[in-house]
């Protein structure tokens, strides 16, 4: 099962990689080769880039400031929420307050524009590391 589960995230690509090689080698005409060819090379380019990702995830984790910057943006939202969520569901009284106009309609606006934005510092760092890593070789 745990093979599986890792193949269905990743999109196994080994497997994919494999599939193309055997219909590079069995194919019949100059365009199914050609085809074949050209899934090989972009599964291994796909291959290299999740392998490059991964160094630049591993080199960049000790990186604190982004995950205490979440962490202080993200938790009182997330207790308001739970505080919410605990009072109605459980009706322990606590009467817990609406956040103040304008705030609450911009608050789902504030935490998906900040998520937004990390995952696009995320998504800069990995281009910067894979061209770095291109560099390298």
């Amino acid at each position: 099962m745990l093979k599986w589960l890792a193949s269905w995230i990743t999109g196994d690509v080994a497997s994919a990689l494999t599939k193309a090689y055997v219909a590079a080698k069995e194919a019949k005409t100059e365009s199914e080769r050609i085809a074949a060819d050209v899934e090989i090379k972009r599964l291994e380019d796909l291959q290299a880039a999740r392998k490059n990702a991964n160094e630049v995830r591993l080199a960049t984790a000790n990186f604190i400031e982004m995950r205490v910057i979440t962490a202080l943006i993200a938790f009182p939202f997330v207790a308001h929420l739970w505080g919410v969520w605990l009072d109605t569901q459980f009706g322990f009284s606590w009467s817990v307050s609406a956040f103040p106009p304008p705030f609450n309609e911009w608050q789902g606006a504030i935490l998906l524009s900040f998520f937004g934005l990390s995952a696009g510092v995320g998504a800069i760092r990995a281009v910067a590391g894979a061209f770095a890593l291109r560099g390298r070789r």
